[in-house]
Parts: structure tokens; C-alpha cells; sequence
């Protein structure tokens, strides 16, 4: 198996420098005449790239519709699917330190305003519950 990248330019390419890129699993297999044939096995999304950059949050997010369009993907065995996301991650890298800290820094600047506009908001001995919660070995929320 291997992905098959289709890329396809912003319908406005003299004023969007916006790309995108669509990810299908593939797998090569020969005919009855014993010619070389690929079968499609499933889209796996799509990302856009804006400039030379995939967005970090959109590199996430693809990968994780990824992973639940292969969870859903029988002809995709389980121990084959870790391997079809790290052949994804080749054109998609993961996300630095400091992505991460960023995204968490925007996401409670978020939560903070529409908890300022709406009244209310956690405690901090809440806040730090929840955050505590989030350890998987303690479970969901």
C-alpha cells in the first residue's frame, strides 16, 4: 500500500496561494493477464497548504479524520493502519513543542473570552482538575 497524493491548485490561483492536497490509500496488485493494476482503497482526506505551509491545526485535524476513515476501513488491516498514518506524516510533519504550546495558548484565550461574554468560567482549582483529568491513565472526563 501506499498513498496516492492528488494535488489540485485554488480555483483563484492568481489571488489564492492556496493548494490542496488529497490523500488516497492505494494498493498495487497484478491482474488475471498479470499486468501491473492499482486499486483505490479509500480517500483519506484532504489539506490545504497556503503558501509553503500545511496550517497547524489543519495538520492534525487531517490526520486524525485520517486515522477514523481507516478505523472504518475494513479491506485496511489493524496492524497495517500506524503505518498508513506515518506514510502520511511524510508529507505532513508533525507538530513542534511549540505548535502545540501555541495551539493551547490560543485555545484558553478562547475559552477565557466566551467565559467572560457568557459570565461564569472554571475556578482555578477546577481549571487544574480538568487539565489533571486529561491524563489517560486517569481516564475521560
Amino acid at each position: 500500500m501506499y498513498i496516492r497524493w492528488v494535488v489540485r491548485k485554488h480555483k483563484n490561483a492568481t489571488t489564492a496561494n492556496v493548494v490542496f492536497h488529497d490523500a488516497y490509500l492505494v494498493e498495487s496488485y497484478r491482474d488475471g493477464e498479470n499486468t501491473p493494476r492499482q486499486r483505490t482503497i479509500c480517500y483519506l482526506g484532504n489539506i490545504r497548504q497556503i503558501d509553503d505551509e500545511f496550517p497547524t491545526i489543519e495538520r492534525e485535524l487531517f490526520l486524525l479524520r485520517a486515522e477514523r476513515i481507516l478505523a472504518s476501513t475494513p479491506e485496511v488491516p489493524i496492524d497495517e493502519r500506524g503505518q498508513v498514518i506515518e506514510l502520511l506524516r511524510e508529507k505532513v510533519p508533525r507538530l513542534t513543542e511549540a505548535e502545540v504550546l501555541e495551539a493551547f495558548r490560543n485555545n484558553m484565550r478562547w475559552y477565557y473570552s466566551w467565559w467572560r461574554d457568557h459570565g461564569g468560567g472554571l475556578t482555578r482549582e477546577q481549571l487544574l482538575a480538568l487539565i489533571e483529568s486529561l491524563d489517560e491513565r486517569v481516564g475521560p472526563l
